[in-house]
């Protein structure tokens, strides 16, 4: 794949080592972690109701591509399930050949359109060995930030899921390092949103997630999928946000008795750790025929000048 010039958004199992490049951190010991998210890629081997609204697979491709040209590169690319949209061995292999430039930095987890032998299957070389047995969990260490994947979908079911099994993983894997800046990266969202049908079809016990996460303040980030839009709140002292797709998103419509899928441009976030706080950016990524870009790089050079000068920022 060649990379998407312009876009104004964004096979063994290797992590990568963190990267302690010094990024515009805001202390000169601080290294900068540039976690990628990308979501609900729904990849598929036939058309269907939502097929017709845009190929999966190709805007999956330019999301990669626009990733693998960011400068500065993500450190890490959390994918939060859906990632096809019927679990199949072709779905899969697909998948696997377009997330391919991604592979040494790829943390999957499945949602309630994947399948959990097959997914596991399809990720065998790039999932931990110490993943949970009952659910496809696991913990990343080794970043700045600690990088805990919980998998709260079920078997043949489309809404998901925090029992008992799974309150008991994530709290002892999060008693386990109290005081360590923490990413929680999951499939379903623990609050409701509004889009009622997505609410209802959505995480059962979420008030049980919602009480786990806001005993561990040392979770600074929760991100998950599957809602295909952007939506952000908070959970105790803990910033939520749902990642868009790859693919199609779902119209923004709450009245209680619509829905709607929309081929609004595919997404992807970058969650930007700079030693003391996340923040979010929201990408979109369009074809890059219908794309107009000014350069500002004259601008910037002039900031950058006044900034490192202490010269005001006047308007002439």
């Amino acid at each position: 794949m060649k990379a998407v010039p312009g876009s104004t958004a964004f096979v063994e199992f290797v992590i990568r080592p963190p990267d302690r490049r010094l990024r515009g951190s805001p202390s000169p010991r601080v290294a900068v972690v540039l976690i990628a998210q990308i979501s609900d890629c729904h990849i598929r081997d036939h058309v269907g109701a939502f097929g017709k609204l845009v190929d999966t697979t190709e805007t999956l491709g330019r999301v990669v591509d626009h990733l693998m040209a960011l400068d500065p590169e993500p450190d890490v690319v959390l994918a939060t399930g859906d990632l096809t949209d019927d679990g199949t061995e072709t779905q899969y292999n697909t998948l696997l050949a377009v997330l391919a430039p991604l592979a040494d930095r790829l943390l999957p987890l499945p949602g309630n359109h994947d399948e959990g032998p097959a997914f596991r299957t399809a990720f065998a070389d790039r999932l931990p060995p110490d993943v949970a047995e009952d659910h496809c969990s696991y913990v990343v260490d080794d970043h700045p930030v600690r990088l805990v994947g919980l998998d709260n979908s079920l078997p043949g079911r489309h809404d998901g899921r925090f029992d008992e099994v799974r309150e008991s993983w994530l709290e002892s894997t999060l008693a386990n390092e109290p005081g360590r800046p923490t990413v929680v990266f999951t499939h379903f969202p623990p609050f409701e949103t509004g889009l009622r049908f997505m609410d209802q079809a959505g995480l059962q016990d979420a008030d049980r997630f919602r009480t786990t996460i806001e005993r561990h303040p040392q979770v600074r980030l929760l991100v998950t999928g599957h809602l295909h839009r952007t939506i952000h709140t908070v959970i105790g002292s803990t910033p939520v946000s749902t990642c868009p797709s790859t693919g199609n998103q779902l119209g923004l419509d709450l009245h209680p008795d619509h829905g709607s899928a929309v081929n609004e441009p595919s997404g992807f976030q970058l969650h930007r750790w700079d030693g003391e706080r996340f923040v979010t950016h929201t990408g979109m990524v369009r074809d890059p025929a219908t794309i107009q870009t000014v350069d500002l790089g004259p601008f910037v050079a002039e900031i950058r000048k006044r900034a490192e000068t202490g010269q005001p920022f006047t308007k002439n």
